[in-house]
């Protein structure tokens, strides 16, 4: 019985996720925490930080034992110009994004290359065009695959010919996406180290797969990756000199896949000073239709940790017994330190 069970459960889940003969519309890596991913979020979001250069890492673990899926990412963006002569900033960054699911470890590497460009609309407002060139490879592999031509009258012989033939276990493809964002901020008197003024929010949109790449394990067969489209809002505001109010909110359209998240939380200022500040944020997203996310974060000086779990609310829950998946981010930005007298070279915060 226990072999018959693996079975089912290798051959169910290779169903689910991995026949190739089917289009599999296959969705883009996600995270809950989307605004603790901005650059894979929106290329416009590239440079839009206070500060120098930024490192962000991510990494869920989602519907594990049921139908296991692990995603890593790890991204770095700089900025070039920072508006020391006019009211440009050009910006860059690298992406490298894994993801692997099921027994079949149907996996999909992506590593990305953004660049943006911010005009200074004034010291409020801040307009950005971004732009992302990807190369993916996509891969998968039978080694852990059980198939019915192996099973006997009675008892399962894995040395017996599976009968299946693939063209190719792995492929490569590559695309390009744009993404166009809007920050506002209230002004800061002082410096770009004085949060005091502490309401700042962006809007933008992400258009992902704008060339529609072919991802098809078979030669002779065309599947276009579909264009995802994203819509974002992220803002924080303060309410009173400890607290702020945050609201965060997406959607993505990715083929026949929709997603609707929307979060708000309460950011408390522990320590506010110039060179010294601490916060810890507790809040609560939702994937509407889908999944319950509880989520704190730690702010200390330049780096910042997130926690949150996906609780699923959704008919699956009846296969992963309401599992969902737990997400780590960690951020850390660097500051160059200022010579001299302050200047308002670097105005975004």
């Amino acid at each position: 019985m226990k072999t018959l069970y693996s079975f089912y459960k290798g051959f169910g889940v290779f169903l689910l996720l991995s026949i190739f003969n089917i289009q599999m519309n296959a969705q883009d890596i996600h995270f809950s925490q989307f605004g603790n991913a901005p650059i894979n979020l929106s290329p416009a979001l590239t440079g839009i930080f206070g500060g120098d250069v930024r490192f962000v890492g991510n990494y869920r673990s989602q519907w594990d034992p049921s139908v296991s899926y692990l995603t890593f990412s790890g991204a770095a963006d700089m900025k070039f110009d920072k508006f020391c002569s006019n009211h440009d900033q050009w910006a860059g960054g690298l992406i490298f994004n894994y993801d692997q699911a099921g027994d079949s470890k149907l996996s999909t590497t992506q590593l990305a290359l953004n660049g943006s460009y911010t005009h200074r609309v004034n010291n409020n407002n801040f307009m950005t065009l971004g732009v992302q060139l990807s190369g993916y490879q996509r891969a998968f592999s039978t080694e852990d695959l059980e198939w019915g031509s192996q099973f006997g009258t009675r008892i399962f012989d894995p040395n017996t010919a599976s009968g299946e033939n693939f063209t190719d276990e792995s492929v490569f493809y590559g695309d390009f996406s744009v993404g166009l964002n809007w920050h506002f901020q209230k002004p800061n008197s002082q410096s770009s180290w004085n949060n005091q003024n502490r309401t700042k929010f962006d809007l933008g949109v992400g258009l992902f797969h704008i060339n529609q790449p072919n991802k098809s394990f078979y030669s002779d067969d065309m599947e276009t990756l579909p264009i995802r489209l994203a819509l974002y809002g992220l803002g924080t505001f303060r309410l009173i000199d400890p607290l702020d109010l945050v609201l965060v909110g997406m959607y993505q359209d990715h083929g026949p896949h929709q997603e609707i998240v929307v979060g708000l939380g309460a950011k408390i200022h522990l320590v506010n000073e110039l060179t010294s500040q601490l916060n810890v944020l507790f809040g609560v997203n939702f994937r509407l239709g889908d999944a319950i996310i509880p989520n704190v974060e730690v702010g200390y000086n330049s780096w910042k940790f997130g926690l949150s779990y996906d609780w699923n609310t959704s008919g699956f829950n009846e296969v992963t017994n309401g599992r969902g998946g737990i997400e780590l981010s960690v951020a850390y930005i660097f500051v160059k330190p200022q010579l001299g007298s302050y200047k308002n070279c670097n105005p975004i915060y």
